[in-house]
């Protein structure tokens, strides 16, 4: 209980930096319409807080009591080897969404060429997409993923099973931002190959590490794409 309270409060933490920076990045016309349909602005923090909370929390409790069933359960402990592949992983991934924004997408896409670094924006990387997004993808959905494909089959947890629970799980993860990069970007190849691209191969790489290394690896190597790419890929490459 203590573990999903700590979570809970963690959600609330990270899905307020999240929901501040959505504020501060409205367009005037996009405020006026939120106001005029939630009455203040700030409603989207909170919205975004509870939210973040109740499903962290959810998936907490789901993990808790599936993860020792599919030996998805591994305590922290210091390795140098889960160290370096959380590294790796962590550099791989920034690369894997800096270089083709790059050379790609931002072209094809018109996206802004100039890089500003935001610390809001950054905590909110870390403590969203490196720490709440991991326990919603790998420590709940990726978990109960490989228990259901258990169940179904019937059989013994193998290794195809812990690599259909990643793929899975990036994928749907890839998945629900269509909606709204469609939103903001357009329906075209180049904006479903984007979204595609940019969340299933670095999810496969975090499921890697959660499935061999422990969730503490997978948090950390999803920390380090974030800490690569805004503090180094992203300023040289903009």
């Amino acid at each position: 209980m203590k573990k999903v309270i700590a979570v809970f409060i963690l959600g609330l933490v990270a899905g307020g930096v999240i929901g501040a920076h959505q504020v501060m990045s409205l367009t005037p016309e996009m405020e006026r319409e939120i106001v005029a349909k939630l009455g203040s602005k700030n409603v989207m923090i909170i919205v975004a807080m509870l939210q973040t909370a109740v499903l962290a929390g959810i998936a907490t409790i789901a993990g808790l009591w599936a993860s020792p069933k599919v030996g998805l359960n591994k305590p922290f402990v210091y390795n140098s080897k889960s160290l370096a592949a959380a590294a790796a992983i962590g550099l791989l991934s920034a690369c894997l969404i800096a270089i083709p924004e790059k050379l790609v997408f931002a072209e094809a896409l018109g996206l802004d060429e100039k890089f500003e670094f935001s610390w809001l924006y950054f905590l909110g990387s870390v403590l969203f997409g490196g720490i709440i997004e991991e326990i919603l993808l790998r420590f709940g959905l990726m978990t109960l993923i490989v228990w259901l494909v258990s169940k179904m089959t019937r059989s013994a947890i193998s290794s195809g099973m812990y690599v259909a629970g990643i793929v899975i799980a990036a994928l749907l993860f890839a998945v629900g931002h269509l909606p709204a990069n469609a939103q903001m970007l357009g329906v075209s190849m180049v904006t479903v190959t984007r979204t595609m691209l940019l969340n299933v191969l670095p999810g496969i790489g975090f499921g890697y590490l959660y499935w061999k290394h422990g969730l503490a690896y997978a948090m950390l190597g999803h920390v380090t794409t974030h800490v690569i790419n805004q503090v180094i890929l992203l300023p040289l490459l903009f």
